[in-house]
């Protein structure tokens, strides 16, 4: 679930193998153009009932026993070209039309026509792909034969420089995926400050700060784009600089989770003095519900969330969380000279963030609960919708070696769908790719990492040590990574984190027919 400091690339993906791109008809006069699609599997498709979209597998050299079966391309098929098919070009938009990327001219060599034409002859490409970026684009694998692609963007296939017809790039295109043509995460992005009013934790500025936080996310999108999953949206993630938020939380507890002796609880909450007696016998959750009573008449508001046991703890803890009647957080201190717990085995703590001596993050003993100062900084920012995944950009972690971690949507967890990252993360940029890799710890709701449990898999962006910054590096994605995906966090899930987001109505994408020769 933590992602350690790993050296990672940047790599692109492609063309799925089920896809068909087709021209409407005219009335009258010469056979009208098509182009299809023909897969690997030998399946034509039309693009009304079908998208493109970002394949997954590395490229491969072409020879003539594979040319037709690379995973993830498709050849495009022209039919009613006549005997010169002309000059056609190839180009991709992304999702705002801006130009991405283009093939100015592509090989035909003469092909099969489609069952059922009438046209003859026919011609074809290459094995097509569409790239996440242009370092798998450039692969000599599969140079001259990709485009970098974006989700919800679209490629258009020209004929002497005019545009034949254009489609749109979506999710796969497996069983699985047949309802989605694309699916959206809502992202929350929180950059702390080093201290109230100082340094973000990336940038020179809260604007450089934002900005590097987006362009962030944008990255993690592309790998995710691969399973037909937008993390912007139409908006863009909901980035913000903030502030460490006061000390507000109080850890009923601990992490030891242990009984009551008898005692007393002692603090100051926004200025108001608050006395409450443990009593033997009394767990932390009744010891925090009458805490949070006592703070409530008191004219302050209290949220309790329940902790999972750590492994070295006898139950589960409970946090207070304290705000004002206006809501906003509420100081807590302790009484001078007094203890914040004088019972003798019943542990209260204070959730203090210091950003200044990096984050406290958990580890293996706590990973269900998280350290109380991670309890602290997330429950904090809590927006109370558990469909959101928020993330957290912080100065750095307390030790060295650890740039990000995750929390996964577990049952009775107090702290799900979050992510934290750390300066080094961003700027380790496509040699880590960690927001992406913890972000996937979410989307799948997989604690762990498949070479954990079975063979390493250093192309997978889930692996857990890999370290390549070429094509063969750990970002990729397999279909059955996209389908536990869906599974998991798609719209049937018990939290749906993943929302269908269709694309735009093909119908409208289609260009005029033309039979110029």
């Amino acid at each position: 679930m933590n992602r350690r400091w790993l050296a990672r690339p940047a790599v692109g993906a492609a063309l799925t193998s089920a896809v068909f791109f087709s021209l409407g008809l005219r009335a009258e006069g010469p056979p009208a153009l098509r182009v299809l699609g023909l897969s690997a599997e030998g399946t034509w498709l039309e693009a009304e009932k079908s998208h493109l979209s970002i394949a997954r597998a590395m490229p491969e050299p072409l020879t003539d026993a594979s040319a037709g079966n690379e995973q993830d391309a498709a050849r495009l098929v022209l039919v009613g070209f006549g005997a010169n098919p002309g000059s056609i070009a190839l180009a991709t938009r992304r999702a705002d039309g801006s130009a991405l990327d283009a093939l100015p001219s592509v090989t035909l060599s003469p092909w099969a026509c489609p069952p059922g034409s009438t046209s003859t002859p026919c011609w074809a490409t290459l094995p097509l792909r569409l790239t996440l970026d242009r370092l798998d684009r450039d692969y000599p694998a599969a140079k001259g034969r990709a485009l970098e692609a974006a989700l919800g963007g679209e490629l258009l296939v020209e004929r002497e420089g005019r545009v034949v017809t254009r489609f749109r790039v979506g999710g796969p295109t497996s069983p699985a995926f047949s309802a989605y043509e694309r699916l959206r995460a809502k992202l929350r992005v929180r950059i702390l400050r080093v201290s109230p009013g100082g340094a973000p934790a990336i940038g020179r500025d809260a604007a450089s700060a934002q900005r590097l936080a987006r362009a962030e996310v944008a990255a993690a999108g592309r790998l995710w784009a691969q399973c037909g999953i937008d993390l912007e949206g139409p908006k863009g993630p909901d980035v913000e600089v903030v502030d460490p938020p006061p000390t507000a939380l109080i850890a009923v507890g601990c992490d030891a989770g242990l009984p009551a002796s008898g005692g007393q609880i002692s603090l100051e909450a926004a200025g108001r003095r608050i006395h409450v007696s443990t009593r033997p016998g009394d767990t932390p959750s009744v010891v925090a519900e009458r805490l949070a009573h006592a703070l409530r008449g008191e004219g302050l508001r209290a949220v309790l969330s329940p902790n999972h046991r750590t492994s070295a703890g006898v139950a589960g803890t409970v946090d207070v969380l304290v705000r004002n009647a206006r809501g906003a957080l509420a100081s807590i201190a302790p009484l001078p000279k007094l203890a914040l717990s004088s019972d003798a085995t019943l542990e209260v703590c204070l959730g203090e963030v210091d950003l200044e001596n990096g984050l406290t993050h958990f580890v293996e003993s706590d990973a269900a609960a998280g350290t109380v100062e991670e309890r602290a900084l997330i429950k904090a920012f809590d927006d109370g919708d558990p469909s959101t995944i928020d993330v957290f950009i912080v100065p750095s972690f307390d030790q060295s070696g650890r740039i990000g971690e995750s929390f996964i949507d577990d049952d009775g967890s107090a702290i799900q769908n979050t992510v934290i990252i750390d300066r080094a993360a961003v700027r380790a940029g496509p040699r880590s790719y960690a927001l992406a890799h913890e972000i996937g710890h979410i989307f799948l709701d997989m604690p762990g990492h498949p070479d954990d449990y079975g063979v390493d898999q250093s192309s997978s962006l889930m692996d857990a040590d890999a370290a390549d910054a070429s094509v063969f590096g750990p970002r990729r994605l397999s279909l059955s990574d996209c389908e536990r995906a869906l599974r998991e966090s798609g719209p049937g899930a018990k939290i749906p984190l993943l929302e269908p987001w269709p694309l735009a109505d093909k119908r409208s994408l289609a260009a005029p027919a033309t039979s110029a020769r």
